[in-house]
């Protein structure tokens, strides 16, 4: 029934967006290509996108009318923002800011904050051998003002809890079927700031954090040697509700786990804006490059890629 959900959203929005998707998003594609794909898979850059898109879009949630004037949601504001990219959850991501910066000085005559940061992890996605191509559309609507705070997920302690986060995810809008599919990002994942918790810099959540595939929800339950899961995903992973029964059935299901986790990252992308504002999006997944062509870019002499 949850795929039945994720399908029924994924062409809803793309029946929503309308027009061409303006040249300019190819050219930023083949751009942020060169440094998402490395030798050994997706990059830390690659990681960092993904990321950065999940901060950004994540900072909504229905109760932010509390916190007027900022709303959070899929705006642009950890980009455009000086304050917000400073905060504790933020940690780690200050690298990748810097390139995304240099690219929206780049580009900016021609694309949004918001559209960049989405666009760049649907890139990233599938810079990961075996990612899927997510359902991509432009037209959101920038803001510099700093999202409200505490509305990410917490990776360790009280906030790690699973009812904790099943709530934290409800109230943005995201069931817990699309939770159990969204956090299986962290196969792709390396920590950079949970030291304190154990987990060493660099730290991946599976096996191959170079490769999108679904050894991250197996590894989560076996917790084999060098793989570092976070509390909060054990916690997700246990099956005593919908969200675990879900994380469990995308062990060893690949086709599974890519089939929801689109739909689901789709829906994420544009958390925060109104159907009102949806209605003028251009659909843009044809910019965003295939994983056969991610490949074909990677195999590329080196001196026609750019770093």
């Amino acid at each position: 029934m949850f795929a039945k959900t994720f399908a029924l959203f994924a062409f809803t929005a793309l029946a929503e967006a309308s027009g061409s998707c303006p040249a300019i998003w190819s050219t930023v594609a083949s751009d942020l290509s060169q440094s998402f794909i490395g030798s050994n898979g997706c990059t830390d850059l690659a990681r960092g996108a993904i990321r950065f898109a999940f901060h950004d879009s994540a900072s909504y949630s229905s109760k932010t009318q509390y916190y007027a004037p900022a709303t959070g949601g899929a705006d642009g504001s950890l980009l455009l923002s000086s304050v917000e990219i400073t905060r504790d959850e933020n940690n780690g991501l200050q690298s990748y800011y810097g390139f995304l910066q240099e690219k929206y000085s780049k580009y900016k005559s021609q694309v949004g904050a918001a559209d960049l940061v989405q666009f760049a992890a649907s890139v990233a996605i599938v810079s990961c051998p075996g990612g899927p191509k997510v359902p991509t559309v432009v037209g959101r609507k920038d803001t510099s003002t700093a999202a409200p705070d505490n509305l990410l997920p917490k990776a360790f302690g009280a906030g790690a809890a699973q009812q904790v986060l099943i709530q934290l995810f409800e109230d943005k809008g995201i069931s817990q079927p699309e939770l159990a599919a969204l956090i299986g990002a962290h196969t792709a994942s390396k920590a950079v700031a949970q030291e304190a918790y154990g987990v060493p810099y660099n730290g991946p959540q599976d096996s191959t954090p170079g490769q999108w595939d679904v050894k991250y929800y197996s590894d989560t339950d076996n917790h084999p040697s060098g793989v570092y899961s976070f509390e909060s995903d054990v916690n997700l992973s246990n099956p005593n509700s919908t969200v675990g029964q879900t994380f469990q059935s995308f062990v060893n299901s690949q086709s599974k786990w890519n089939a929801a986790f689109a739909p689901a990252m789709a829906h994420l992308s544009v958390l925060g804006i109104s159907q009102a504002d949806q209605a003028n999006f251009v659909d843009c997944t044809s910019a965003v490059p295939s994983g056969s062509n991610a490949r074909m870019i990677r195999a590329a002499p080196i001196n026609d890629r750019i770093r």
